[in-house]
């Protein structure tokens, strides 16, 4: 009895589902392609339509004014191309002049007999200029709330002459190198400081470290309380290894050709900036 009454329970439960399984299904599918189809619009919807770009509402012009720069500084330095100066000045001196696109600092290197001297600047020694703006005109509101031309700058009134530091380091097969910091002022080399350093030592490090041991090194004496005939020896052998008038003047000039091809170069990457 109790093998027939599970037999029995066992096809009602059979006859059952088919029914329940039907029904279930049909409802289960409706539901499921309710689900279904909702979802695929909305994955299209994301597919095609391309993500909103948030910028500023200024790019637009700011990009303008940029292209429109480039393209005139780019045109005016096609025109221009490179400058004879700088051949001029290698061929005569020897120096061989190491730069980098988008830095600031410049490097010049020459044998002299068993020495090597290394000469470098920085770009943006022209900020010593007294006028590095060529041209503008100021105005000021006077008491009567009228507005007057207080002066004006052109650029045949800004110097051309402008105080650069720098240094030269002098190194032979000997265990220390000389390390001067120099200055040119109208024309002139000044000298700041002449120190000796370790050759090992600097061979050994860089950057803020190899800034320590030149702070670290005798700075050595004021130049200007040196005798006479030891400061006119002292220019005599800088002069002869072209660390004179000449170096002075390219030097200025080399700062203002970079300064303007760095500027350029600066124009194209803000430019590219704003369009990513």
């Amino acid at each position: 009895m109790k093998y027939i009454a599970r037999n029995l329970v066992t096809a009602a439960a059979r006859n059952a589902a088919p029914r329940f399984s039907q029904a279930a299904s049909i409802g289960l599918g409706a539901r499921m392609c309710a689900r279904v189809i909702q979802p695929v619009g909305t994955i299209r919807t994301l597919t095609t339509t391309m993500p909103m770009r948030v910028n500023g509402s200024s790019d637009s012009d700011l990009l303008h004014t940029l292209r429109d720069e480039a393209d005139y500084e780019a045109k005016q330095a096609a025109e221009e191309g490179e400058p004879e100066f700088i051949q001029a000045f290698m061929n005569k001196t020897g120096f061989k002049i190491k730069t980098k696109t988008g830095e600031q600092k410049v490097t010049m290197t020459k044998q002299f007999g068993s020495e090597t001297i290394t000469i470098s600047f920085d770009v943006g020694e022209i900020l010593n200029a007294e006028n590095p703006i060529a041209d503008f005109e100021t105005y000021r509101e006077n008491d009567s709330g009228d507005v007057q031309k207080e002066a004006e700058i052109n650029a045949d009134d800004t110097p051309e002459d402008f105080a650069i530091g720098f240094t030269a380091t002098i190194s032979k097969n000997t265990t220390h190198m000389l390390f001067l910091e120099l200055e040119s002022n109208e024309g002139e080399v000044g000298v700041n400081h002449m120190r000796f350093l370790s050759n090992k030592d600097v061979s050994d490090i860089s950057g803020m470290n190899l800034e320590w041991v030149r702070q670290k090194a005798y700075c050595g004496p004021l130049f200007g309380q040196l005798s006479d005939d030891l400061k006119e020896n002292i220019d005599a052998f800088l002069a002869e290894r072209n660390i004179d008038t000449g170096l002075t003047l390219f030097m200025q000039d080399y700062i203002e050709h970079k300064e303007q091809s760095e500027y350029l170069n600066w124009l194209r990457k803000f430019k590219s900036f704003v369009e990513a």
